[in-house]
């Protein structure tokens, strides 16, 4: 593979990144709103019952969250705030990198094809693998670069804001290590060849954006069963979920790689 042609690839989609001012807007709201707004929110509530009548499932949740191991500094009066930053909130990030992937590559690749720009790309020496590589990873860099980023944020907020209720940096902790290092990488790469394997079946970007809720629904699973007390997402959860995502992943692009057809891409219009 020709790593030159691949950086010109990478370059030219953060070039066409740039010039999406609004795709832009949209994204950085997204994750000011995931990493400081609502954190925030929650933090000036703090202990009071406000926090526990406020959202849906935490008292169920609470009862099977007092059978595991949890950080002996909580009291009865912090462990609902810890249970809402440290347990309900990991699902939300684990969506926040398929939202930036799904919206970066619906823009891009369908885009391409909206726009009959594409077509020029064909002619270009590019082969097909460079093409698909490049613009995955065009897409895929911005997202977990404002993933990462918005998880930080996230983390910044919950110790400085938290400190005067638990007295100790509650994260990260190896769950949360676990899905920002190894989980959101795999969703958003996952995300992006779902989308570009569906893109030669679809017409549009919203059509594509569609194709996203694959991985979502699964996520939304996890908020539900946490919310509920069903599941508690943990280290042993954590690295199950990882073993299915790799095998996922890998058989997705192995898949794309064989049926991908750059003819059926460009003439389904």
């Amino acid at each position: 593979m020709n790593r030159q042609q691949l950086k010109v690839m990478i370059k030219k989609e953060y070039k066409e990144l740039v010039k999406e001012k609004g795709l832009l807007l949209s994204l950085l709201s997204m994750a000011i709103i995931f990493s400081i707004v609502l954190p925030t929110l929650i933090l000036l509530v703090g202990t009071s019952k406000e926090v526990s009548a406020s959202i849906v499932g935490l008292n169920t949740f609470l009862e099977q969250f007092k059978l595991i191991d949890y950080p002996a500094y909580l009291t009865k009066e912090t462990i609902p705030l810890y249970a809402v930053l440290s347990y309900f909130f990991l699902p939300l990030f684990m969506l926040q990198p398929i939202m930036f992937a799904t919206l970066l590559a619906s823009n891009s690749f369908i885009g391409e094809k909206e726009h009959k720009t594409l077509e020029g790309l064909l002619y270009t020496p590019l082969s097909p693998k460079v093409l698909i590589l490049g613009k995955a990873l065009g897409c895929a860099l911005p997202s977990l670069a404002l993933s990462t980023l918005s998880s930080l944020a996230y983390t910044l907020v919950v110790n400085t804001l938290g400190w005067g209720y638990f007295g100790h940096l509650i994260l990260p902790n190896l769950t949360w290590i676990l899905v920002i290092l190894v989980i959101s990488p795999l969703l958003v790469f996952l995300s992006i060849l779902l989308i570009i394997g569906s893109s030669q079946y679809l017409k549009n970007s919203k059509s594509a954006q569609g194709v996203a809720m694959i991985i979502v629904m699964p996520i939304i699973g996890i908020l539900l069963s946490q919310s509920t007390g069903v599941l508690i997402l943990g280290v042993f959860e954590t690295v199950v979920f990882i073993t299915v995502l790799v095998v996922l992943v890998i058989l997705v692009f192995l898949l794309l790689m064989k049926i991908f057809n750059f003819e059926k891409f460009i003439l389904n219009n």
